[in-house]
């Protein structure tokens, strides 16, 4: 972890060259406990972004890593006060919640920072260790250069901002088709939705998250559960495997051939498009051949803003036409192994030679890549 840091110490001496002792003391605080020390409400952290916006130069700016899955986000007048900045606010309330950092953990990163030629540096960090630590401000000296108007965010979160901003307007494109319903005399705004929902013809919007394993789709789907406002249902496509005795022979040379394409469309994507009740249980890949099906799983396409259907294979071109807008996540081939083998353990070898090759069988015979609406490449997103 310490030798971690130095490395990025030394990466933002190296661009920030004018960095006093102060700003290296302020880089480890942030690196361990986040923006943890700025907890606000939500009206205070979007009027404070909306005040740095102002102030802040106008060329995007890449998030800048600082180490334990967290970055600097930088606030330019490049975001959109309408759509990023919300979100932004949203991932930054998020980051504070989930961000725990240690004593220890702080003392090891300063003890790293003592490799570094800093004139003044040791003696700073002395003075700040009896002090307990607190957070800091900037240098007035880094401030005068470099001016900067940022917010620590977790990288994951930074990283998925493109993919979360059109999830966000179909979101409050619904909520906005909803309020412009005509209204049944006496009745309030929030009574009777589903029955105005349907009988408007207005349903969920349909969003599928495919890409390679180990690029972060669950992640993602439980990220568009927590920062995206309204109602949701996220469909997995591990719960629609297809049953071994229901695969042809030829199953491993059949693009998908492992997973039940007809019972998605039947019992999911076309309900959504009709308005009908979901009704689909989830296939358990390790109960016995005769129950391989758990309870069902029923959600009124009525009562929800999205349906987000999740895993490789939810792009098949037998699908795409069902859904509103379609995101491919993917990662650099070695990134990709070590978080596979992470995962898999002493399984990864197997899962490499099987589930790894069929799915890319999959994406070169189908173009599900160049077919997706947005692509995202993770591979800088976790430590």
């Amino acid at each position: 972890m310490s030798g971690g840091f130095l490395e990025t110490a030394q990466a933002h001496w190296a661009k920030y060259p004018r960095m006093e002792p102060r700003d290296f003391a302020k880089l480890a605080y942030q690196s361990e406990f986040g923006p943890a020390h700025m907890a606000q409400g939500p009206d205070k952290v979007l009027a404070a972004l909306l005040a740095e916006r102002k102030e802040a130069g106008p060329e995007p700016l890449p998030p800048e890593p600082i180490g334990g899955g967290l970055c600097r986000f930088h606030i330019t007048q490049a975001l959109s006060t309408l759509s990023e900045l919300p979100l932004i606010g949203r991932m930054f309330s998020l980051t504070i919640a989930s961000t725990e950092g240690t004593a220890s953990g702080l003392s090891n990163k300063l003890e790293a920072l003592a490799a570094l030629p800093v004139p003044g540096l040791p003696d700073y960090l002395e003075n700040w260790r009896r002090e307990g630590c607190p957070p800091v401000r900037h240098s007035e000296a880094f401030r005068n250069a470099y001016n900067p108007h940022y917010r620590v965010l977790q990288t994951k979160l930074a990283g998925f901002l493109p993919a979360l901003v059109p999830i966000d307007r179909l979101s409050k494109e619904h909520y906005a088709a909803w309020l412009r319903l005509p209204r049944l005399e006496g009745e309030q705004p929030d009574e009777s939705r589903s029955a105005c929902m349907r009988r408007h013809g207005i349903r969920p919007f349909l969003i599928a998250v495919d890409g390679r394993c180990g690029s972060g789709k669950t992640g993602f789907s439980g990220i568009v559960d927590q920062l995206i406002p309204g109602l949701k249902h996220i469909a997995h496509m591990d719960d629609l495997y297809l049953p071994w005795e229901k695969r042809p022979p030829d199953w491993m040379e059949t693009p998908a051939g492992n997973m039940d394409l007809e019972r998605l469309q039947r019992e999911i994507l076309l309900p959504v498009r009709s308005g009908t009740p979901l009704a689909y249980p989830p296939f358990l890949p390790d109960g016995p051949v005769l129950d391989e099906y758990g309870e069902p799983i029923d959600v009124d396409p009525d009562d929800v803003e999205l349906i987000l259907v999740e895993g490789t294979y939810s792009q098949h071109p037998s699908l795409a036409k069902y859904y509103d807008y379609k995101i491919f996540l993917t990662c650099e081939r070695e990134e990709q192994t070590r978080r596979l083998q992470v995962r898999e353990g002493e399984y990864f070898p197997t899962f490499d030679r099987v589930w790894r090759t069929l799915e890319e069988r999959y994406f070169a015979a189908c173009g599900t890549e160049g077919a997706a609406d947005l692509v995202v490449d993770t591979t800088g997103f976790f430590d």
